[in-house]
């Protein structure tokens, strides 16, 4: 079983929200993120008269025929960290800011004992959302965010 436990997420902002190329700082308080989700572009290559191919007689084919664009899309990373006015300020400062590289580290996924097993995706990529942060009574606060894709992920 593998726990989100050491997973880390890093943005080269120097840990303000300056502009890219500072020092990589991962997110103080961080809860949760996902790996972007990936998914390959399709477009519907039906024909209007086609068939089943057989033989000796084939028969008509209702059958949609979707293909591969060659074009990859990869999903938009959710995150959530704990609330602090620091980190507010910082993913504020960074929404909207094209240019960013982020670095999402996996926990080890325990395959080599002994060996640490983590999985490490780069993206050029920018926040584009902040969403709203609850405060309640009894419960931690948090703030969730998104964080877009803009180029081809790097995996080591």
């Amino acid at each position: 079983m593998i726990t989100g436990f050491q997973a880390t997420m890093k943005v080269d902002d120097a840990g303000t929200g300056a502009a890219a190329g500072g020092a990589s700082t991962a997110f103080s308080g961080l809860v949760t993120f996902n790996l972007p989700a990936i998914e390959a572009g399709t477009f519907d290559a039906t024909e209007l008269n086609q068939d089943d191919g057989g033989t000796p007689t084939p028969a008509p084919d209702p059958w949609e025929r979707e293909l591969p664009t060659g074009l990859k899309k990869a999903g938009p990373v959710q995150a959530e960290m704990k609330y602090t006015k620091a980190n507010y300020n910082r993913l504020v400062a960074l929404a909207g800011t094209r240019g960013y590289t982020f670095v999402l580290v996996t926990p080890d996924d325990q395959t080599t004992p002994g060996t640490p097993v983590k999985l490490t995706l780069t993206f050029t990529g920018f926040i584009k959302k902040v969403d709203a942060v609850k405060f309640e009574k009894t419960n931690p606060v948090s703030i969730p965010f998104e964080v877009v894709v803009s180029k081809k992920p790097t995996y080591s």
